[in-house]
């Protein structure tokens, strides 16, 4: 496996999941059959930096709305604080809801209109996210064949899966984890723009995402808490797990 810098770049590839190279019209377009999405479904998390690629993807005109869900968490707080120190969202922070907070920077950092942005502000959960995503298209009786779905790039394959799991097959999903993170030889997290995470909980949410796809005692395919349907995980996907895990021991708090 190499260095523990090698085994976060196997589980960062692994979890960050895209369909597509880019996200502009000619590659969804290829995606979905020569059609563009209907809807661009950004789960609630606290980066602020998911919004705004949500954001570029409905001004690059690849999706008629914009669906942000997320309701209170224990990350809401940490995107509000994140955007209370950025000077082009401070004055966006007294809305409560993740959601309400990502459509804060859609309406006033980007010119979004409040039309085509719906929210969903009471899910706490990525498998809320999704139910709750599909029940507002339902009732507002918004196409819904071809979704984009965008969420913190180390939670993008588990979102997905939620979503799978909740909507029927004859939708299509294409992914786009809005950034690839990557790290230094110490493990710092790079990439994306603005602040990430920092070091111990970019190395947490790493081994505790690896876990909850797990099908088993403890994580939430079939065989554990039923979350989300089987997902094969790659073998150099559990060598590196645990690599981090011996190596990393103040991480791990999120597994």
């Amino acid at each position: 496996m190499g260095t523990c810098r090698d085994a976060v770049l196997t589980i960062t590839d692994f979890l960050c999941l895209r369909d597509v190279e880019r996200l502009n019209c000619a590659c969804v377009e290829r995606y979905f059959g020569g059609k563009r999405a209907d809807v661009i479904v950004v789960f609630g998390n606290d980066l602020p930096q998911v919004a705004v690629a949500g954001c570029r993807a409905w001004i690059e005109g690849i999706g008629t709305w914009l669906l942000f869900c997320g309701g209170v968490g224990h990350s809401t707080a940490i995107l509000r604080e994140r955007m209370r120190r950025d000077p082009r969202y401070k004055r966006c922070v007294e809305k409560e809801s993740e959601a309400e907070l990502f459509a804060e920077i859609a309406a006033h950092g980007y010119g979004i209109p409040k039309e085509r942005i719906l929210l969903d502000t009471t899910s706490t959960n990525s498998g809320e996210n999704a139910q709750n995503a599909w029940k507002i298209l339902d009732e507002h009786k918004i196409s819904k064949e071809r979704l984009i779905l965008m969420q913190d790039p180390l939670m993008q394959r588990r979102s997905y899966m939620s979503l799978k799991k909740a909507i029927p097959d004859t939708c299509q999903i294409l992914n786009f984890a809005p950034f690839l993170p990557d790290c230094d030889e110490d493990l710092n997290p790079t990439g994306g723009r603005g602040e990430v995470w920092g070091r111990d909980r970019f190395l947490e949410l790493l081994l505790g995402e690896v876990r909850r796809l797990r099908d088993d005692g403890n994580g939430y395919g079939p065989k554990g808490a039923g979350f989300i349907d089987h997902v094969d995980i790659p073998e150099k996907v559990e060598e590196a797990w645990k690599i981090l895990y011996k190596t990393n021991l103040t991480a791990h708090g999120r597994c």
